[in-house]
C-alpha cells in the first residue's frame, strides 16, 4: 500500500466518518450480499471507519474481518462493537489469515496500491478466497497513477486499465460475473467501475 495514503487517512478519520456515518449502505454492496450464504466470511479490505459496509455486513450475521492501513480508522471501527467481527491493522499485501473467506469486499481500497503491484494484489486477494468466493472492488477504468484531494489531503491513486484488468483477473482464477463501466446510482455515486468475480 502507498504509505502516504495511510498518513491521509489516519488525518481525515473524524471527517471520513463523519460522512459515511451519514449514508446509507450501498446497493452495489445490497445486492452483493444477496449472493452469499447465511453466516458467511467475509473479509472487508479497507473497512475505513466499519460504517456503513462493516456494520450491515454484522447485520445480516456474516463473520467480519475488517482490515485497514489507517490505525485511526481501525480505532473507530472497533468503538462499533459489531457482533461477529474483527477489526485489525493491516495491509492487504501483507496480510495472511489462517482461514479462507467466502467473500471479500473492496470498496474503493485498491486502487490506492502502487501501480507496480496491483497485479499482485489480484493474486493475494484470490488466495484468500475459498474456491467459489466471491469479490467486489472499484476501480479506475483508465490506466495509470493519479493524486487527487480529500477532505484537504492527498490520495495516491493508481488503475491497470480494463484491458490489463481483465487479464489479471483471469491469469488469478477469476471469472468475471458482473463488470459495471460508468457505474451510477443514488446510494453510490459515479465510479468509474465495478467489478464482482468468483474464484473458480
Amino acid at each position: 500500500m502507498n504509505y502516504s495514503v495511510k498518513n491521509s487517512y489516519n488525518k481525515i478519520s473524524q471527517k471520513w466518518c463523519d460522512f459515511r456515518n451519514k449514508t446509507v449502505i450501498n446497493k452495489c454492496i445490497v445486492d452483493f450480499c444477496k449472493l452469499l450464504k447465511p453466516r458467511s466470511s467475509v473479509l472487508d479490505a479497507g473497512c475505513g471507519g466499519g460504517y456503513p459496509i462493516a456494520s450491515y455486513l454484522s447485520d445480516l450475521g456474516f463473520c467480519v474481518t475488517g482490515i485497514d492501513i489507517s490505525e485511526e480508522m481501525i480505532k473507530r471501527a472497533k468503538q462499533l462493537h459489531l457482533p461477529s467481527s474483527t477489526f485489525i491493522v493491516e495491509d492487504i499485501l501483507n496480510y495472511c489469515p489462517k482461514e479462507k473467506y467466502d467473500a471479500v469486499i473492496a470498496f474503493d481500497s485498491i486502487w490506492h496500491i502502487s501501480r507496480d503491484r496491483q497485479e499482485e494484489t489480484f493474486k493475494i486477494i484470490s488466495d484468500l478466497l475459498k474456491r467459489g468466493g466471491l469479490f467486489i472492488f472499484t476501480y479506475g477504468k483508465q490506466e495509470g497513477e493519479i493524486t487527487g484531494t480529500m477532505f484537504g489531503q492527498q490520495f495516491y491513486y493508481s488503475s491497470l486499465g480494463i484491458e490489463k484488468l481483465k487479464l489479471a483477473l483471469d491469469r488469478n482464477s477469476f471469472e468475471i460475473l458482473s463488470f459495471s463501466v460508468d457505474y451510477k446510482e443514488e446510494t453510490t455515486g459515479e465510479r468509474d467501475l465495478i467489478t464482482i468475480v468468483k474464484k473458480i
